[in-house]
């Protein structure tokens, strides 16, 4: 296994941190010591994930039988697909040092 465990594990996993991810970008993006052209990776990717969101509602991929519940799903997969890859990118962009100050605040509930 490599000591990284089954791949639903880590996907468990990842969605049980996915909150604190979330809170993490969103507090690093109002941070004003991270540079203005970093937090542009993170808007637009939240750009193309908005466009992706809009244009699939208009010609879905795929066939489903539930005329919201289909479509609402997979607009939600589609955005975690685009939005969680972007918020990764601009965290690990974003300077350490500021990053574990946010870490250490989320984790003790400030």
């Amino acid at each position: 296994m490599g000591g990284k465990g089954p791949k639903s594990l880590r996907f468990l996993r990842l969605l049980y941190h996915l909150p604190n991810f979330a809170k993490l970008a969103w507090r690093l993006f109002w941070d004003s010591r991270i540079p203005i052209y970093k937090k542009a990776v993170l808007v637009l990717f939240e750009i193309f994930a908005v466009l992706f969101a809009i244009l699939y509602f208009i010609n879905p991929l795929d066939l489903d039988f539930l005329p919201v519940i289909g479509k609402t799903d997979d607009i939600i997969i589609g955005l975690l697909a685009i939005s969680v890859p972007g918020a990764w990118l601009f965290i690990k962009l974003s300077p350490e040092h500021i990053v574990r100050e946010h870490v250490e605040r989320i984790s003790s509930g400030q």
